[in-house]
């Protein structure tokens, strides 16, 4: 079984990444498509955060941007949890589910950024 670091990009971590070099105003037709996943994730949040940096595409400041990866692992982590717990995500309780799911996306943010501030404090 292919670990994350020798697994091919997705072809959605492509398009991700063509998007994001897009918007930084670079080519982002160039992207091997050799790339490991493990290497293509690792791509996408370097463009992220030069995108921030930077103020987003030509400089501009743009609205935050949603990282839909870490989204997407919010919204699985807690379906995985409520499934486990014998809860339903689509009966009455839906906007609780939808809660958990926001709270936990702005959870991973905020260790995100506290990493990022921690090895940005190393260098």
């Amino acid at each position: 079984m292919p670990t994350e670091a020798s697994k091919p990009a997705s072809d959605r971590q492509i398009a991700y990444i063509k998007s994001l070099r897009a918007e930084l105003g670079g080519n982002g037709s160039e992207i091997s498509h050799e790339m490991t996943s493990f290497e293509a994730s690792k791509l996408i949040s370097e463009l992220i955060a030069k995108g921030q940096k930077n103020g987003g595409a030509n400089g501009q400041v743009t609205k935050p941007r949603i990282n839909e990866p870490r989204l997407g692992m919010a919204m699985k982590e807690c379906f995985r949890l409520w499934v486990k717990l014998g809860r339903s995500a689509y009966d009455e309780r839906r906007q609780i589910f939808i809660k958990d799911a926001i709270d936990t996306y702005r959870l991973f943010t905020e260790i995100a950024e506290q990493v990022e501030q921690d090895a940005a404090g190393k260098s």
